[in-house]
């Protein structure tokens, strides 16, 4: 049997958001950007094909449970990217996907950008049709901003980057010991 892939769950939300720092504190509370949900299983699943052996083939099904996505349409997502050269697929028993390039040559805008229509995201976000640096809505600037940056920051972060972030675990508070317990409460003793 073939080693999975291993590594944390994932939320479903995309993890270069909350590196970005927008400026005002209601956007940096509350803003996420969300990708197809295509783009989002491609992130994962290239992430995950990161943190294999560069010559380690990946089956479908393997990253299909990891990442609790539907076999198929993850199946057609990376075969997409196999046809656009980010990946290998081999058929057969000993099969799979695999990164057609280094891990820190592949970055998440080369994924995004075979997957989604980046070009919505330069439109207007009050929806307004004519709007430029000429003719502003009251949030191009704002948006213009954080667009640009978040940009940059696909263009910037490969997959090895995403592989080697590990989302911090929740750390349960300290209880107080048995001996402590007893010795804090009057009546106890």
């Amino acid at each position: 049997m073939r080693r999975r892939p291993g590594g944390p769950a994932w939320g479903g939300e995309y993890l270069l958001v909350a590196r970005l720092s927008y400026g005002p504190t209601e956007l940096r509370q509350g803003a996420r950007v969300k990708f197809s949900q295509a783009s989002e299983y491609a992130l994962r699943a290239l992430t995950e094909l990161a943190r294999c052996e560069p010559d380690q083939w990946v089956l479908t099904s393997d990253l299909a449970e990891l990442l609790g996505s539907p076999v198929h349409y993850l199946a057609k997502v990376l075969q997409t990217l196999a046809r656009r050269g980010i990946l290998e697929s081999q058929r057969g028993r000993q099969g799979g996907f695999r990164l057609a390039r280094p891990a820190d040559t592949v970055t998440a805008w080369d994924v995004v950008a075979e997957l989604d229509d980046v070009r919505k995201l330069e439109a207007c976000v009050m929806g307004e049709a004519d709007c430029s640096d000429e003719t502003a809505c009251p949030l191009h600037a704002l948006w213009k901003q954080i667009r640009e940056r978040f940009f940059d920051e696909l263009q910037n972060t490969s997959l090895r980057q995403l592989a080697e972030f590990q989302r911090p675990v929740p750390r349960m508070p300290d209880l107080p010991k048995d001996s402590e317990v007893g010795a804090k409460d009057p009546a106890k003793r």
